[in-house]
This record gives C-alpha cells, structure tokens and sequence, in this order.
C-alpha cells in the first residue's frame, strides 16, 4: 500500500469513526420527539349567502368546525438538573381540501415554530407561538375559542392594525412571529408574557408585540389578558384588547362569562373600531360522552352603529379519547351597519340587517 492510499484510507476512517461518534452521541440523549395532529371536516348548511344578485342558500364541506386542522412534532430533551430543551413546530391545513389556509398567510409551520428551555422556574420559548393573551382566556370563553362560532373571530378581526396583520409576523393576534415568551405557574395561577420583536430597521416598536395573560385555575376559573399590537410602516396604526373571564362549575353545569374590550387606530391614529364584546353560556355534560352548549355573545362598536347577536348551540359527543362527533347550531342577527368582524359567524359572510341560520355536522379525530 503506497502512502497516498494508506493516508486516504486513514482519512476515511476517521470520517466513518467521527460520524458514527456523533450518531452515538444524538442516540444516546434523553430525548423524545412526537408526531402529532388532527383532521376536523363536517357538512354545513346556511341558509343565507349574500351573492351577487340577492342571497342564496349553501351547503358545503367545511373545515375546523370545533378544532383546527393540524399537524406538527414536538419534542423535549432532559439536560439534567430539572432542565429541559422544547420544541414545537406546527402546520395548519383545510381538512376538506387538504390545501393550505388563509391564502398562504400562514406558512408551513405557520402556527408554531419555537424552541426554549424549561423548568421549575418555568418555560421561556423563542420563535413563532400561541400568543399568551389567547391560552390564558381558554377556559373562560363560552366556547373555548372554538375554532368556528366563537369568541375566537372576533379576537381575531379586531387586532389587525395596518401591515401587520395576516401577513405580518402577528397573525391576527393568535400566533406571533419572532417573540420570546415566559409561562409558569405559582400555585393555581398561571402567569403567561410575552414579547414579539417587530425588528423593522429605525422603527422603534413598530411592528412589535406585547401580551399578557393569567389565569386563576381553582374552585373557580378566572381569566385575564392584554395585547397590543403595533403596525408596520403605518404612522400610529395599533390595536390594544383587554378581557376578563369567569368559569364556575356547578355539577354536570359550567356557567362562563366573558368580556372583552379592543380598539384599533389606523396610521393617523384616529380609531377605525372601538369595540365592546360580552359572551354568556353554559357547558352540560349530560353523560360521560357527550357535552352540550349553549352560548350568547353580543358585540358593539362605538365607530359603527348596529350591534351583533349570535346564539350557538351545540353537542360534542365523544366516541373515543381521540374521536369526537359534533353538531351545531347558529343563529346569527348582525344589524345593518355594525362591525362584521363582531359575529362569531363573520367568515360565513352573514348578510347584515337579515337573519342568518346555520347547521353543521361533523367529525374531529386527533392523531
């Protein structure tokens, strides 16, 4: 063997040696790593769609009718000591044509991108996230943030000031980009903050992030939370939502109560909502598998002059941990003149001054 090959294959093997080390090594962490995800797809009915020559009745093949349509991984590694490194990454697709959302507004991991330490001192995450404002209000809307007829559109539609929107690192005040966030909990209270970097070149906080959330989880659930948003390369364009939430259990009976308050200014800082929204009702679980709902929320904006009212009525019932069929029932009067984006029906476009009913089965598995 010359000394050209024998120094070629001494650098092979210390190639093969070096990776088969670094294997050893990914290997032998204390790690995990899950795949998970969920497909919601039912039938829906309404009776009024504005079209362009009146209104028309339709029936479609909807998505998410109680729980988005989901798929991610998320995993954590024991470093030891009580600490831990987390990750999630999450994606967001329409069960019922198994596209994307929104246009692409959302990317492929456009719900969830982060990753953070954790421990007894609690979890501090970096990346794209649920935003604290909105996991601290869950157990307080009358819905839960349902992913249709529920409080969850109007949170939404109410925090979009100019640039920074649906296209913006702040996906309508449920999902932002670039925050860093802190989450424990001390004792039956759970403290969430965070803050999303606008990161636009001279602007100060344009573009930038900031919420707040607690939530009292005890006999009683009491909620909290604020947000603000700023815009991006819009002059004074922001939005600023408070809420406060309660729960109390009554047997079999949940009794919930919410209120939130959100305003927005365009660039010149002048206000293009002024937003009060209230939401009542009650969950029954009248058997083991099955969950009935009955919820109000009314809403009014001091820069419009109508109001919305929406009444929801529904029923979970769940055929396995994993698997639940659904049906509901609404009832949505929005009045000519209000805010759209008030009505927990406002992405089924109803026609404002008509009354406008809806009725959807459907099926949830989680995988």
């Amino acid at each position: 063997m010359t000394k050209k090959t024998m120094a070629h294959t001494l650098v092979k093997r210390s190639l093969i040696a070096g990776a088969v080390l670094a294997t050893a090594g990914v290997a032998s962490a204390q790690s995990n790593v899950t795949i998970y995800g969920r497909i919601d797809t039912g039938v829906e009915y309404q009776d009024k769609v504005a079209t362009g020559t009146g209104d028309s009745s339709r029936t479609s093949l909807a998505n998410g009718g109680i729980l988005p349509s989901i798929w991610g991984f998320r995993g954590n590694e024991d470093l030891g000591g009580g600490l831990k490194a987390v990750f999630n990454l999450e994606g967001d697709f329409d069960g019922s044509t198994g596209g994307t959302r929104f246009g692409g507004g959302l990317q492929l991991f456009g719900r969830q991108a982060n990753v953070g330490l954790s421990g007894d001192w609690g979890t501090v995450l970096l990346g794209r996230q649920y935003s604290p404002a909105i996991l601290a209000d869950l157990g307080t809307d009358p819905r839960g943030f349902k992913e249709s007829f529920s409080s969850l559109l109007p949170y939404a539609l109410t925090q979009n000031p100019a640039g920074n929107g649906v296209t913006g690192n702040n996906f309508l005040g449920i999902f932002t980009g670039n925050m860093i966030s802190y989450t424990n909990a001390f004792g039956p209270v759970t403290l969430r903050a965070g803050y999303g970097l606008g990161e636009v070149a001279g602007g100060g906080s344009e573009g930038s992030t900031v919420a707040l959330g607690l939530t009292y989880a005890g006999p009683v659930t009491v909620s909290g939370s604020y947000q603000q948003i700023k815009g991006i390369a819009a002059g004074d364009a922001e939005s600023k939502r408070f809420s406060l939430g309660l729960a109390v259990p009554f047997g079999a009976l949940t009794g919930k109560v919410y209120y939130a308050k959100a305003e927005t200014d365009d660039a010149t800082g002048a206000k293009s909502s002024d937003s009060d929204y209230f939401g009542v009702g009650v969950d029954w679980a009248w058997n083991p598998q099955n969950t009935m709902t009955v919820a109000f929320y009314h809403g009014e904006d001091d820069v419009f002059t109508g109001k919305s009212k929406d009444l929801v009525i529904s029923n979970d019932y769940a055929l396995s941990k994993r698997t639940t069929l659904y049906a509901q029932f609404v009832y949505s009067d929005v009045d000519t003149g209000a805010n759209p984006a008030l009505s927990i029906a406002a992405d089924r476009g109803p026609i404002p001054g008509e009354k406008t009913k809806i009725l959807g089965v459907g099926i949830k598995h989680d995988f």
